[in-house]
């Protein structure tokens, strides 16, 4: 299964100057958000973190929840489970996503793959 988003970088800026920590809070976890915070285009690191997790739940074809995903930049960037239920079906699925960003736009692509093993 596969899942697109392409997010406006200034949708997100006016919805953080709009609602300020609400939105940052509703959307992102904790990890989410100190990534995030020192960055010098903060409003292009959420931005590219909730295409992702609009991504993963059109791949998906369900939502838990903004915060049931947790977006982190290891090596790549890779898609951590924190809902339970979600894990449990998840269970046999790798979550791959590739992520990209320019000045004005995000854009993340997830590809949920069955582990045959």
């Amino acid at each position: 299964m596969i899942g697109i988003d392409i997010v406006k970088i200034n949708r997100i800026e006016k919805a953080i100057d709009r609602w300020g920590d609400n939105f940052i809070d509703k959307i992102f976890t904790t990890n989410e958000k100190q990534y995030c915070k020192n960055k010098i285009n903060r409003s292009q690191c959420y931005a590219v973190r909730f295409a992702v997790k609009e991504s993963f739940y059109k791949a998906k074809n369900h939502n838990y929840g903004w915060k049931a995903t947790e977006i982190r930049t290891e090596e790549k960037p890779v898609i951590k489970i924190l809902n339970k239920k979600l894990e449990i079906e998840m269970k046999g699925v790798i979550p791959h996503v590739s992520l990209s960003h320019s000045e004005d736009t995000a854009v993340a692509v997830v590809l949920l793959i069955k582990n045959s093993l």
